[in-house]
């Protein structure tokens, strides 16, 4: 009797599941068509400081430094840089950057974080005080950008925008194929893909702290990362949602080529694992629209997961399951084929269904490590 209560429980929750996610897809596909490139025309050009966050870089801080000083922008702008801890020769290559450019490059070096307190976002917060830009404009300390970068992101500042979510992907090797990068990479880009989706759609969902900018009046508004301050992700989205609870709509995505920005992938599976379950653990902060909307796709998806388990005991069980995945594969692969072109991504397109067979269950396992604090974070 319990059985054939859970065979029936199970496919009426699949169905729904799936037609709410094919809905949803659908809503995102639309949205891509209407995303357009930022057209501000201000004049004169805002003043614009760069923050990093940077903890034991040796090895690619200065490729990183050297990129953001190839600025094309004709406005003011500036470079805070945060030495966080380090313990490695980060400090020395900071030194010598800021005294080589001292009208350029300023270093805030943190020596103690408060137990509890996230260090990504104390480094920040204390980059903003010291800073004197009206926007902020983020990337992490293994990111590269483009020389057109600063005035990329600024003609995205049209008026009544305040957030500006910008796109970074993973620069691949030329030299050699890497699996696990290649599929990250792709698992990125659908992450990017439905950010750009959301915004669109005026439901501000993520966003990445490696290319972002925002109106320092902005972060003064919301009283900066007070309230998540001690969540150790989210100094990105967390700042978004706090902005999705009040205005969605000054909110913008960047597809602007010129202000792309590469960002490194994880060479081990381990080290992906513990950036995914770090990633998931912030999504319970959401906006409570958007938790409900991220709780029926968790279902869904924990749906399809326990289906590739259980399909083998009953063929209703199959039937529900194999009408999941279909729903999800078609949806996803519309959405991830427009959003590759959006961004000039298509090659990664072959990579698509190895991801997607592992996707569900993959993001499941994720999303509960994550929530539960299981997760490990450098320092």
């Amino acid at each position: 009797m319990f059985w054939i209560s859970f065979e029936y429980a199970f496919v009426i929750l699949m169905v729904l599941t799936a037609i709410f996610y094919a809905v949803f897809e659908y809503r995102m596909f639309r949205a891509l068509g209407s995303v357009h490139l930022g057209n501000s025309i201000r004049n004169p050009l805002p003043s614009v400081s760069i923050l990093v966050s940077a903890r034991n870089e040796e090895t690619s801080i200065s490729k990183t430094i050297d990129s953001l000083m190839k600025q094309l922008y004709k406005g003011r702008w500036d470079i805070w840089i945060a030495d966080d801890r380090s313990t490695d020769r980060t400090p020395q290559i900071l030194a010598e950057y800021a005294e080589k450019f001292p009208d350029r490059i300023h270093v805030v070096t943190i020596t103690e974080l408060s137990p509890g307190e996230s260090a990504k976002k104390n480094a920040i917060a204390k980059l903003v005080a010291a800073s004197e830009g009206e926007i902020l404009l983020l990337t992490d300390a293994d990111c590269i950008v483009k020389p057109t970068w600063i005035r990329a992101m600024i003609r995205e500042f049209e008026p009544g925008i305040d957030f500006v979510a910008g796109h970074s992907y993973i620069d691949l090797p030329k030299d050699r194929s890497n699996w696990l990068l290649n599929m990250q990479a792709v698992e990125t880009m659908a992450y990017r893909i439905a950010g750009t989706a959301a915004l669109a759609m005026g439901t501000p969902i993520t966003s990445t702290g490696n290319n972002l900018a925002y109106r320092r009046s902005f972060f003064e508004e919301v009283h900066g990362f007070e309230g998540v301050s001690k969540i150790q992700s989210g100094d990105d989205d967390l700042l978004l949602q706090k902005l999705a609870r009040e205005a969605p709509w000054k909110a913008h995505y960047s597809i602007d080529p010129e202000a792309f920005v590469t960002t490194q992938g994880k060479e081990t599976l381990p080290e992906l694992w513990e950036q995914r379950k770090r990633w998931a653990s912030k999504t319970t902060y959401y906006a409570p629209n958007i938790v409900a909307l991220l709780v029926v796709v968790f279902i869904f998806f924990c749906l399809i997961s326990l289906g590739y388990l259980l399909s083998f005991l009953s063929f209703k069980i199959f039937l529900a399951t194999l009408f999941g995945v279909l729903v999800k594969l078609v949806g996803d692969s519309c959405v991830e084929k427009r959003g590759l072109r959006l961004f000039e991504q298509q090659q990664l397109y072959k990579w698509f269904l190895p991801v997607e067979i592992i996707h569900a269950p993959f993001t499941v396992f994720a999303v509960l490590f994550g929530i539960a604090g299981h997760f490990k974070w450098k320092g």
